[in-house]
This record gives structure tokens, C-alpha cells and sequence, in this order.
């Protein structure tokens, strides 16, 4: 006897814990279904990162962002297979998983170049502080102090070059988040017009419906009368 309320209650204690993990994973599913990215797009919006702290973290955020768009992607496919318009659900999730991460990659990138310029940046300052401290010393002879001018003017060339492409990757970079932003406006755009027409098909839907329930009604009185009328001949 003790054995067996001890398999009872091992038991009870298996199906409580089951029942709390499919809990929690539904739970979960419900909380990935509503996830959005326009948190993490109005935390950090066009041009607002302007620090390197603000760049690491605007890039984590990224990453947790792409990570949920994932996770949700898949929570999506997994209840569209049911339904009965299967191929449609699909490809609203599909559309849904492309436009968010359109969405996050240009604070990526922004965020990307702004780390590229800072390390310049910052290689730039110890070169100057490098060439200040040699600028210092006693020349040894003239040859070395021709040879330190060479060197000087190859590293002045080599900075000019490095912020020039680097200028160039910044515009780039601009230019493709300007783009996508532009985009991803376009999208959303494009779902709001789609909820409209869908809402204006299903009106028109209604109407129709009332109308063939309007001429059924019609036709019903009518044969009712003309019922009716024979009815009253006949006696």
C-alpha cells in the first residue's frame, strides 16, 4: 500500500511539473506572438548613438532583438500549419519575420560605424601623441631628422586616407539605414492600406449579404401572398 501512494504521488508531482512547463511554454508563445521592435527602434532612433557605450548596447540590443524575431517566426509557423487558409499565414509571418529585421539593421549599422569611427578616432589621437613626444626629442643628425620627416608625412597621408575612407563607409552607412527606414515606412504603408481594403471587402461582403437576405425575404412574401390569393379563389 505505501508503495503504491508513493508511485501516486511521485506521479502527481510528474503531471504538476508538466502541466507548469506547457503553462509556461504557452505563456511564452503569447508573449513572443505580441513582440514588436519599435521599442528598441524608438530607443535608439536615426542618429541618436553618440557614444561607444551607446553603440555596444544599441548592438545587444540588436542581437536580443533578432534573437525574439526568430523565436516568434517559428511560434508563427508552428500555429499557421493548422488553419485552413495554411499557405496565407505563412506568408504573413514570412512578411512579418523580413520587415522587422529590415527594421533593426540600420541601427546595426549605425551603431557599427560609429564604434569603425571611434577606434580612428582614437588611432588618429595616439598618433598625434606619438609624433608630439618624437617632435620633442633632440634630432640626432640631419639624416635621421630627414628620415623622421618622411616618416611623418607617410603617417599624415595614411591618417588622411583612413578618415577619407572612413567618411566614405559613415555615408554609405547612412545612406543604406535611409534607405531601409524609407522602406520599412513603405511596408508599413502598404499593411495599413491592405487592413483597409480588407476591412471595405468585408463590408461590401455584409452588404451583399443582406441584400440576397433582403430578396429572399421578398420573394418569400410574395409566393406567401400569391398562396394566399389561390387560396382564396379556390374557396
Amino acid at each position: 500500500m505505501k508503495l503504491i501512494l508513493k508511485i501516486f504521488a511521485a506521479s502527481s508531482i510528474l503531471f504538476s511539473c508538466q502541466f507548469s512547463s506547457a503553462e509556461t511554454s504557452r505563456i511564452d508563445e503569447a508573449a513572443l506572438q505580441t513582440y514588436s521592435v519599435q521599442e528598441v527602434l524608438e530607443q535608439y532612433p536615426a542618429g541618436s548613438i553618440q557614444s561607444q557605450e551607446a553603440a555596444s548596447s544599441a548592438l545587444q540590443m540588436v542581437a536580443a532583438a533578432r534573437a525574439n524575431i526568430e523565436a516568434r517566426y517559428k511560434v508563427d509557423q508552428r500555429i499557421c500549419h493548422p488553419k485552413f487558409f495554411t499557405t496565407s499565414c505563412l506568408n504573413k509571418a514570412a512578411e512579418r519575420h523580413r520587415v522587422d529585421l529590415l527594421a533593426v539593421k540600420p541601427l546595426e549599422v549605425e551603431a557599427n560605424a560609429y564604434i569603425r569611427h571611434a577606434r580612428v578616432l582614437e588611432r588618429d589621437r595616439r598618433l598625434a601623441e606619438k609624433a608630439a613626444e618624437n617632435a620633442g626629442k633632440p634630432m640626432l643628425n640631419e639624416t635621421s631628422g630627414e628620415n623622421r620627416a618622411v616618416t611623418d608625412a607617410q603617417n599624415s597621408e595614411s591618417e588622411k586616407n583612413s578618415v577619407a575612407k572612413e567618411s566614405e563607409r559613415k555615408a554609405r552607412a547612412d545612406a543604406y539605414a535611409k534607405k531601409n527606414a524609407e522602406y520599412v515606412e513603405r511596408q508599413q504603408n502598404l499593411k495599413a492600406n491592405e487592413a483597409v481594403e480588407e476591412l471595405k471587402r468585408a463590408e461590401n461582403i455584409k452588404k451583399y449579404e443582406e441584400k440576397v437576405k433582403a430578396s429572399e425575404a421578398r420573394q418569400k412574401e410574395i409566393l406567401q401572398k400569391k398562396a394566399e390569393k389561390e387560396g382564396m379563389k379556390a374557396n
